[in-house]
């Protein structure tokens, strides 16, 4: 299998394979979504 020995070897880097494939898409799906759900505390009046 793919010149490797052994069925578990292959899985690992199948496996790896799948798993950068993934991040890669979360990563573009994410990429400018920024942090919406933080409130900017800049604009508020300080109390005194």
């Amino acid at each position: 299998m793919l010149g490797m020995g052994d069925w578990s070897v292959a899985l690992a880097y199948w496996l790896n394979i799948v798993a950068v494939v993934i991040c890669v898409v979360y990563g573009a799906i994410n990429w400018n979504r920024g942090n919406d759900h933080f409130e900017d505390d800049t604009d508020q009046e300080s109390p005194s």
